[in-house]
């Protein structure tokens, strides 16, 4: 910081032609400068009185910066993670379909978890009406070794989540034991043609944006893809592959695609 210096340079200010009044009678005191060390001083001080106005217009707009929200398609911005959430209450207007998805099979969720509903088929794009968050499209994906770990995916025009479970089994003497964890990811790597995209989440929620949704628009559809994910609370990077029928679905889901509108990350939450 240079208010120090700054400080110092208005306390001499005032010594620069210093007048007094003596028994009613106006005189002026010599400078304790010439006029050529006068004339210095002054451009100098004005140089730094610049220099100070400069300083702290910056200062001014570092701290507007410092308490806005940034956007939600910043890294930064990550609203949705449990550590940062604050007890609020958010009005979302329920989805809509957009134009082009008539021809999709219609899933009404009328089944909550007590009585679960009929499966729905992986790797084909589907409309789904909730009877709370309204009506979208997504197509659903999973990637399992049987009975053993699984990978799920939905891949929705506004959100990704991503989750799944492992399962590890160790052998006590004739006894094979397993156990089961359960993860949500919340680092996402999709593939983008010569390059790739690291999209940040939390809880297993991805919020899709428009460089997003091309990358998986233009993804190859003749052939299987991959994606990379890690883990809440690890650093890993584990491979996934997925499905070229899925990808080929991606084409529909992303089609034409626009940001809904005001939707944030922490607006995208079970």
């Amino acid at each position: 910081m240079k208010f120090k210096k700054y400080l110092f340079l208005f306390s001499i200010i005032p010594l620069i032609g210093v007048s007094s009044c003596s028994n009613g009678n106006g005189s002026t005191i010599d400078p304790f400068i010439n006029n050529n060390d006068s004339s210095k001083v002054v451009k100098s001080l004005t140089k730094e009185l610049k220099a100070l106005t400069k300083e702290v217009r910056k200062l001014k707009l570092n701290s507007r910066n410092s308490s806005k929200h940034l956007s939600s398609d910043s890294a930064e911005d990550n609203m949705y993670c449990t550590d940062n959430m604050n007890s609020s209450v958010t009005r979302i207007t329920k989805g809509v379909l957009p134009e082009g998805y008539a021809d999709l099979d219609d899933y009404q969720l009328t089944s909550d978890f007590r009585r679960p509903g009929k499966k729905f088929p992986f790797s084909e794009a589907l409309t789904f009406n909730d009877p709370v968050t309204g009506e979208s499209v997504a197509v659903r994906d999973q990637n399992f070794v049987p009975g053993g770990s699984k990978v799920s995916s939905v891949w929705g025009r506004d959100s990704i989540r991503l989750g799944g479970y492992w399962v590890f089994s160790h052998t006590v003497g004739f006894t094979t034991f397993y156990s089961m964890y359960p993860f949500e990811a919340n680092i996402l790597w999709i593939p983008d043609g010569d390059n790739f995209l690291v999209i940040k989440g939390c809880n297993g929620v991805f919020k899709v944006t428009k460089d997003i949704a091309a990358a998986l628009l233009k993804a190859d559809d003749s052939k299987n893809s991959f994606i990379r994910f890690s883990t809440e609370g690890t650093g890993s990077a584990h491979l996934s592959e997925i499905g070229k029928e899925t990808v080929l679905s991606w084409k529909k889901v992303y089609a034409n695609w626009k940001p809904a509108p005001n939707i944030k990350i922490e607006d995208l939450g079970f």
